[in-house]
């Protein structure tokens, strides 16, 4: 089911852990309403984003098609939250992922010849914070995430009516925080 224009609540609410463990990860409708809100003032804006930035372009030597941003977790129910820590996983007992205000995500370049590309972590968070400090997107908080061999990008937008756009960048290791960068 659509949740906005590019994404679906299905995309939104998928978790390894809940199947594995086959915990419920279904979102309240407050939580569908945040999910939206997400997608509508934060994923979509970012997807246009980088859409304007990357398609039709040349990177690396290739012609760029489309982008794509791909969803590795998004809203997470308190079950699934405490259930990563089973998996060796850090997550914050006030985690966003678990009122629908956060995503982790990795950024895909697909090229003219089908052929596709995973934009570089540290990349996808450079041009986040660019477009934050220039005012073309809001976030609360843009975390750059490694944990083991893992890396990933982590952005949360408040819920409607609520957010405060922190500006606030970190860089994490083993979920512990070494660089805290607020615009």
């Amino acid at each position: 089911m659509r949740i906005s224009e590019h994404f679906t609540i299905e995309e939104l609410t998928y978790s390894d852990t809940a199947i594995k463990y086959k915990a419920s990860n279904l979102p309240t409708e407050l939580h569908k309403k945040t999910l939206k809100h997400t997608c509508d003032y934060f994923l979509e804006v970012l997807r246009s984003l980088l859409n304007a930035e990357f398609v039709g372009k040349i990177y690396n030597g290739k012609k760029v098609k489309a982008v794509i941003i791909n969803i590795t977790s998004g809203y997470r129910s308190h079950t699934v939250n405490q259930l990563l820590k089973k998996e060796g996983y850090h997550p914050s007992e006030t985690s966003q992922h678990c009122t629908g205000e956060a995503v982790d995500f990795e950024v895909v370049l697909i090229f003219t010849d089908g052929t596709r590309y995973s934009l570089p972590y540290a990349k996808t968070y450079e041009y986040i914070k660019r477009w934050v400090k220039s005012g073309k997107l809001s976030v609360d908080q843009c975390l750059m995430e490694k944990q083991g061999n893992m890396f990933w990008v982590h952005c949360s937008y408040k819920a409607a009516g609520a957010t405060v756009n922190r500006k606030q960048f970190k860089k994490t290791t083993d979920g512990i925080h070494f660089i805290n960068d607020i615009l």
